[in-house]
């Protein structure tokens, strides 16, 4: 049974506990100095209008479960507030996290990803994250859910906040990476349903897997520059550092330093 009086005071705490410099791209201009985040910014952080948001919280709209996840990872909120948003907001108790599949991974290689400093990790053939470490889960935070890479990069609305420059430096190459593997293997199943969801989730990106002429086969040393958790809005760059063990080239270990950007002015 829902409850969405309680569900609607249950978001407005969570907002006015949330420290936005936590959340990458959330602050821009200067610091913030004080707990508690604004309604636009939760509606930016989630994909929806402030209007729609605004009757959210006045307990006049439902929420659907997959905005509830998109808020949980946004913010990061932990296991009892996303059963709590479940339960008072939709009536059910929420599935359980998607977690990495490492049952094909050597233990002496996914040793190697958690003693990395940096962020580290393996995607598999389809861009599905197999493993990662510590570093990861703090400055991706997404990645501590199961979701797969492209799918948030390309999709999810705090993907649009954390990556700077995002449809250039970020969408089209990674983009361009998808739709030329897809090329050379058409009938991968798991391939196949990655695309599909891109498409169906967002007009943005489908549109530039479809149209764009963007030829980027893979990111090693590239750079890009994104905001990471707890710095407010300091800029980063990111290189990124990609290797395949030679017995499955369809593995991918990622290293991704990350670097903060000297004030240019």
């Amino acid at each position: 049974m829902t409850d969405l009086v309680r569900f609607s005071r249950l978001l407005l705490h969570i907002r006015a506990c949330c420290d936005g410099n936590k959340v990458p791209g959330l602050i821009t201009g200067s610091p913030a100095t004080r707990l508690g985040i604004t309604q636009d910014h939760m509606a930016r952080l989630t994909g929806v209008t402030a209007g729609w948001y605004r009757q959210l919280e006045k307990g006049r709209q439902a929420p659907s479960a997959e905005w509830i996840e998109t808020l949980v990872r946004a913010l990061v909120l932990d296991e009892g507030q996303r059963h709590s948003l479940y339960l008072y907001g939709i009536g059910v108790e929420p599935p359980s996290r998607s977690r990495p599949d490492r049952s094909n991974l050597h233990p002496t290689a996914d040793a190697l990803v958690q003693v990395q400093p940096w962020t580290a990790y393996v995607s598999d053939f389809a861009w599905d994250v197999m493993t990662m470490n510590e570093t990861a889960g703090r400055e991706w935070p997404w990645m501590r859910n199961g979701v797969n890479v492209m799918v948030w990069a390309l999709t999810y609305p705090e993907a649009r906040m954390q990556l700077i420059n995002w449809e250039e430096d970020w969408a089209k190459p990674m983009a361009s990476q998808l739709r030329l593997h897809h090329q050379a293997n058409p009938d991968h199943v798991r391939l196949n349903e990655v695309i599909k969801e891109i498409k169906e989730r967002d007009q943005v990106a489908a549109r530039i897997l479809e149209n764009d002429l963007t030829t980027v086969h893979h990111p090693d040393k590239q750079r890009r520059r994104a905001y990471l958790p707890g710095h407010g809005d300091t800029v980063f760059e990111v290189t990124f550092l990609c290797y395949t063990p030679m017995a499955d080239p369809s593995l991918r270990l990622m290293i991704v330093p990350a670097e903060e950007v000297a004030d240019e002015e």
